[in-house]
């Protein structure tokens, strides 16, 4: 029964782990996207910022 209980748990940790896992690589993706579209923006609004 302990046994069975083990890996009953070990395989919940195993599955929560790859959970964590994929939630921080959705985020760091997701904040990399934002890096980029501020760098679009400010090569956008550079040239404006120049001429002013």
């Amino acid at each position: 029964m302990m046994l069975v209980l083990l890996i009953a748990t070990a395989v919940a940790a195993a599955l929560l782990v790859e959970l964590g896992l994929m939630v921080a690589r959705e985020i760091s993706e997701a904040s990399r996207d934002g890096f980029q579209d501020e760098r679009q923006m400010n090569g956008a609004f550079k040239p404006t910022s120049v001429n002013a």
